[in-house]
């Protein structure tokens, strides 16, 4: 295997750290493998001065600059609280049916983001809310009514579009209708393909159309979808449906695979791989280093011994490589790409 290869394995992987400084090993860890991206939490923040910092030591790690994403929702899912304007939820917007209310908060979000230097705002979430006892997305959500949410998932993504901060889509192929938490345990969703075809997947494909470029998936289980894997190690899902038949060409990326869901379902590395092989571009681990470092190592293996195709992962990787390039330089991270 050409060292090449090796040396842009890194490009599959957005991972989180410890710390509002990046530490002496993670800052090596992160520049000799080429990591794509980072994902920000409340544990890296202090100030808006120390957060422009990170972000420019972060980028200037990288040949070409990573991507760097936080979850800045509204309502109660912000990451940044001091010195940043906080906005109401989603469901705030769609029951007051305030489209223009909707954009100027997306819009200036994500203003505020770009001058911290963070290009990727995990937002907006475009599950439809039909279960009201579902409190994993509850206020998230723009509302029950699909048309209204596709409706204001366009407006939050070009909002956000019209700053250069890249919006994602989650979290496919919907989970508005569950109980059970992802964080914790494994939910199932039994509802009928046709029902995801009318309801769940009618945001993401006006998302699609309008421009996303990230779409985040969630680990549930469908069985009407695929009686075999949930969504996370889901061919059929991730590839055969969002990739095929929604014809959504950007970039996939993993709910965080640190969720008790995929500790009660998989062993971690194996369901990265699992997770690979269903079709996802990006894979998300949020904390702890040393799962990190394990990773790497284990796809290294994985690629020595053959079990995922050199071919197949090498255009995987190119096509991160370009889709970052352009949406970076999009955002006006770079100025100019070959």
């Amino acid at each position: 295997m050409k060292k090449s290869k090796k040396n842009f394995l890194g490009q599959i992987f957005i991972f989180g750290f410890e710390g509002k400084s990046l530490s002496s090993d993670f800052k090596k860890f992160f520049e000799k493998n080429k990591i794509v991206g980072v994902i920000l939490f409340s544990r890296n923040i202090e100030s808006s001065a120390q957060i422009k910092d990170l972000c420019s030591e972060l980028k200037s790690l990288s040949d070409i600059p990573p991507f760097i994403m936080i979850d800045q929702e509204g309502g109660e899912r912000n990451r940044i609280t001091k010195d940043f304007p906080i906005f109401p939820s989603n469901l705030y917007f769609g029951e007051k049916e305030d489209r223009e209310g909707l954009y100027f908060a997306y819009k200036k979000t994500a203003r505020n983001l770009k001058k911290l230097g963070i290009n990727v705002n995990l937002a907006p979430v475009v599950d439809v809310l039909t279960n009201p006892k579902n409190e994993v997305i509850g206020e998230r959500s723009f509302g029950s009514d699909s048309y209204k949410v596709a409706s204001f998932s366009k407006i939050a993504i070009d909002a956000t579009h019209s700053e250069k901060v890249l919006a994602c889509a989650k979290h496919f192929p919907g989970i508005g209708d569950i109980e059970a938490d992802p964080h914790k345990e494994l939910p199932t969703n039994d509802n009928s393909k046709k029902r995801f075809e009318e309801i769940d997947f009618l945001p993401f494909k006006e998302a699609i159309k309008s421009g996303v470029r990230l779409i985040m998936t969630s680990h549930v289980f469908c069985p009407n979808l695929d009686s075999k894997d949930f969504s996370t190690f889901s061919q059929k899902i991730c590839s055969d449906i969002l990739k095929g038949k929604l014809e959504f060409d950007g970039l996939v990326l993993t709910d965080d695979m640190g969720m008790g869901a995929i500790k009660k379902s998989s062993e971690l590395n194996f369901g990265f791989y699992k997770a690979f092989l269903a079709g996802h571009d990006l894979i998300l681990l949020c904390e702890e280093f040393e799962k990190q470092n394990s990773l790497l190592e284990y796809f290294k293996k994985l690629l020595i011994d053959e079990k995922i195709d050199k071919t197949s992962f090498s255009k995987r990787v190119e096509k991160i490589i370009l889709e970052k390039k352009k949406r970076l330089a999009f955002c006006g991270s770079i100025k100019r790409f070959g």
